[in-house]
């Protein structure tokens, strides 16, 4: 039977498209990857290396844990990160910035760099090198320090609660001179809080240890760490900010409650003015002129900006609040006739509460000679950075204004004048909630973090979502040869499947440590020109068991379904039919109620099959990967295979190409021109990369990054 078997697939094999006829030009047949004694003598074609990863923000102080992203080159273009670059691992220090475990990365990645959002983290992009399996990415300090003292109280000018240096908190300034124009967008601002210094814009009205309702209104340090996790959840410096977040509604207080205001941070190298104003549901603000606009923060710059590097405490003295400086809000019923009568602390229940920024308002509130000084970190003096800027972003939706610019500073307007800040909630053990408003202050990018609010009383306000957990990607691609045991055409094509691992990560204990809430794998078939029938399956592995696992497909055009692959153990078959199922995304979800430590989720191992006689099934796994228990052993040793079972080492040949690899941190578009080009069916993958046979005759010591330059 055993010879039946072989001569029957030594016939179907040269009946099928993916046979050459010529097997001259596969390079190398020798024994190059050695004898098959040991699994060192093999070169297993891997593209995965463990490296001992550290990651540390101590220096930086941080805020609780950090989450960070590594890339296997540098992310960042400028200011910005580059689009078409996507991290190759992503995860979460511990509270105290500090991350150190064993992780798998594409063996390509020789040097690293890590990059992290976190609005409390100064230094935000750090590199490292992989050396002897380890690499080490290190904060060295923290400059931020130099920014955190505001200009000595001595140096804060006399009080004032004159807007005449302000006059374009509500007109538009002539773009080319910085005057102001007959133009009127919003009401004239009011006042009634208190004053401020002239020089700094620090207010008088910031509330100090030991006033009234001080305790009740400020947060205490348990508190702020809760926020600071959720900001860090919510919110990442130069990325898009999710719009689940930036969905319009002013705060609405579902009870009479007295409102403190928190400056938690500011993130932006403008010296930018907010103010503050109310309405009852059911009469909300038809124009801008509708807003009764309350003068909060004249300077809302508090020096400890990531992108003014290198600068020091250069903001003439504007450098006017502290982080955590906390502010009583105050509600004056009669305020849109003009009358300030009646003022109290507390807000009726069902009031609308929103905010307003404008975009570098403090900073021009300075002329030299005939023109407005622009005063800003930098010294630019009467740059046309501040002349440019007619931007008001407030909370309600109608009622922002920003106009594109001829400079290309302002690179979007907003016609509509739609809502330009996120809202959220901390959400603590208790289900208590927080509200947390951020700014985007320009009309440039969209990471809204530019300032951001925190407000008590806790649980008074409505419709604010909770932080949602952090999902890391990670991502491969899969390449078969179907003509195993026999000698293949190599041109590791007969079934290419796009892989992607999804993790939810959520903290525990404020930050202490973070788990897997909830894994899930997708795998999506691609395929060359074959007429052998082939399926997909996978191995699961892991040491907790999840609570739950749902299996879904999504048929190539349609839309997904819920399904139950056949399993067999920890073995999912998703499909015996690669040939009708071209094009289809197979989905494992995991969810764990308790949580899983990431060294404890899941992982996969897909590999192709057929089924046969007697329960028994012909496999192809990546090198050196065990088969599963159906496997018929028959096969190991044979025809081009050089397989030995007794020292477990499974799927290897002589010669410099595999039976099957597993590119690690690419994604299908990598391979859409060349393996999944029908035009190089039968084609050696080493004619595609004239880098592969370096790669690998030199068993993946030279050309890791092969994949990147194929031939032109």
């Amino acid at each position: 039977m055993r010879l039946r078997l072989f001569s029957l697939l030594a016939v179907v094999a040269l009946l099928t498209s993916c046979v050459n006829n010529d097997l001259n030009d596969l390079g190398n047949n020798t024994d190059t990857n050695g004898n098959g004694t040991t699994k060192e003598e093999w070169f297993d074609f891997s593209t995965v290396q463990k490296v001992n990863l550290t990651v540390d923000y101590t220096a930086c102080n941080p805020a609780g844990a950090v989450f960070f992203s590594v890339y296997g080159e540098n992310p960042l273009d400028g200011d910005a990160l580059k689009e078409d670059v996507s991290p190759i691992y992503e995860g979460y220090t511990n509270a105290q910035g500090v991350y150190n475990a064993t992780v798998e990365l594409p063996a390509f990645s020789t040097e690293l760099y890590v990059y992290t959002g976190n609005f409390f983290i100064d230094q935000e992009l750090l590199t490292a090198k992989v050396a002897n399996g380890a690499a080490s990415a290190v904060a060295t300090s923290s400059t931020a320090a130099a920014r955190m003292t505001r200009r000595a109280e001595a140096n804060v000018g006399e009080q004032t609660n004159s807007l005449e240096s302000l006059y374009h908190l509500s007109y538009l300034v002539d773009r080319a001179t910085g005057s102001k124009t007959d133009t009127q967008i919003y009401k004239e601002w009011k006042t009634p809080l208190g004053t401020w210094g002239n020089l700094s814009g620090r207010p008088s009205y910031i509330m100090q240890p030991g006033d009234e309702d001080y305790d009740k209104l400020a947060f205490n340090a348990e508190e702020i760490k809760g926020i600071y996790q959720a900001i860090s959840g919510a919110l990442e410096d130069k990325k898009a900010c999710p719009a689940a977040y930036r969905e319009p509604g002013d705060l609405t207080l579902t009870e009479d409650a007295e409102v403190g205001v928190t400056l938690i941070g500011s993130n932006t190298c403008w010296n930018n003015t907010l103010g503050y104003y109310y309405y009852k549901e059911g009469e909300e603000p038809q124009t801008t002129m509708d807003l009764n606009i309350i003068m909060l923060l004249p300077n809302t710059q508090d020096g400890k900006s990531k992108l003014i590097k290198n600068s020091g405490n250069r903001y003439y003295g504007n450098v006017a609040m502290d982080r955590g400086d906390v502010i009583k809000l105050m509600y004056y019923p009669n305020i849109a006739s003009g009358d300030m009568s009646g003022a109290t602390s507390v807000f009726p229940s069902g009031t609308k509460i929103g905010f307003i920024l404008k975009t570098n308002g403090w900073a021009m509130q300075k002329k030299q000679g005939e023109h407005v000084f622009y005063n800003s970190y930098n010294d630019r003096g009467t740059s046309e950075y501040g002349r440019l800027y007619n931007v008001w972003q407030t909370s309600t939706d109608g009622m922002s204004y920003c106009l594109k610019d001829d400079k290309a500073i302002i690179v979007k307007d907003n016609p509509q004048g739609k809502s330009r800040t996120a809202k959220f909630a901390y959400e603590n053990a208790n289900g208590q909630q927080y509200a947390i408003v951020s700014f985007e202050d320009a009309c440039n990018d969209e990471d809204y973090d530019d300032l951001i609010l925190a407000m008590k009383p806790v649980g008074v306000f409505k419709d604010l979502p909770v932080v949602k957990p952090r999902v890391t990607t990670t991502t491969g691609v899969y390449a078969f040869e179907d003509l195993w045991p026999n000698k293949g055409d190599y041109d590791m094509n007969d079934a290419v499947i796009d892989f992607k691992h999804h993790r939810e990560l959520t903290l525990k204990n404020m930050g202490d440590s973070y788990v897997v809430t909830k894994e899930t794998f997708e795998l999506t078939s691609y395929m060359n020109y074959v007429e052998l029938k082939s399926g997909l399956a996978l191995t699961l592995e892991g040491k907790d068991a999840p609570t739950s696992i749902v299996m879904k497909k999504v048929p190539f055009g349609r839309d997904t379904v819920t399904t139950e692959f056949q399993r067999d153990g920890n073995v999912f078959l998703l499909t015996e039919n690669l040939l009708s199922d071209q094009k289809t995304i197979f989905i494992l979800e995991l969810t764990y109620e308790n949580g899983a430590y990431e060294s404890n989720a899941a992982s996969v191992k897909p590999f192709i099959f057929r089924k046969e006689a007697g329960d028994k099934r012909w496999e192809v796994h990546i090198p050196f990967e065990a088969p599963s228990p159906k496997m018929n052993y028959s096969y190991f040793g044979t025809q081009d295979d050089r397989s030995n079972v007794e020292a477990k080492i499974f799927y290897v040949r002589e010669g410099d190409y595999p039976f099957a690899f597993f590119l690690s941190g690419v994604t299908i578009d990598t391979f859409t021109k060349t393996l999944l080009n029908n035009e190089y069916e039968r084609v050696p993958i080493g004619n595609l990369y004239p880098d592969f046979l370096e790669w690998s005759t030199s068993k993946g010591a030279q050309k890791k990054d092969w994949y990147k330059h194929p031939k032109s």
